[in-house]
């Protein structure tokens, strides 16, 4: 298990329009693997196995021509959940993309109130050691569902009454009108 971080200095990072791209696996990320099924987080057995828990990003850093700053995150994930409706292993595919806007919101408190109103963008602050498998693992968390359950061809749908039998109604019987 690789428990170090990946830091960059994103400011630096963004100026000099770096990327930075890897695949990590799903060990790397305690408390992503506490939503998940833990036979995939400690399976690493096969190839096969690595390749359906593990978590592809890249990270590319560019300026614009206005000398603003972003960092675009893409990420690729395939986790193994539990489906809340039937409590079965359920495969859940994840691709998602972010833009993050690189600056100081003390400084610019109007327009990060402006940046923060948006879906397109969001703000990150300006950081020299700024942890990305962090931002990687609170994105996923994120976009996670609450109650994952499966579309179609769910198993046996587990169910639980809140009813219970009568623990008195053998004794009705035996009352005499």
């Amino acid at each position: 298990m690789n428990n170090h971080s990946i830091l960059i200095d994103n400011l630096v990072f963004a100026k000099n329009n770096e990327q930075l791209t890897g695949v990590l696996t799903l060990a790397d990320f305690p408390r992503l693997a506490e939503l998940l099924q833990s036979e995939a987080v400690h399976s690493v057995a096969s190839n096969a196995e690595v390749a359906t828990s593990s978590i592809i990003y890249t990270l590319q850093g560019k300026t614009d021509a206005a000398g603003q700053h972003y960092l675009h995150l893409k990420l690729n994930a395939n986790l193994k959940t539990t489906c809340q409706r039937c409590m079965g292993e359920m495969p859940l595919k994840l691709a998602l993309d972010f833009n993050y806007l690189i600056g100081d919101a003390a400084v610019n408190d109007i327009e990060a109130s402006e940046i923060e109103g948006s879906d397109d963008l969001d703000l990150q602050q300006a950081s020299v050691a700024m942890d990305v498998k962090a931002l990687i693992e609170d994105e996923i968390i994120m976009a996670m569902p609450i109650a994952p359950i499966h579309e179609q061809n769910c198993g046996a749908i587990i169910t639980q009454s809140g009813e219970k039998a009568n623990p008195f109604a053998a004794l009705k019987g035996l009352i005499k009108p």
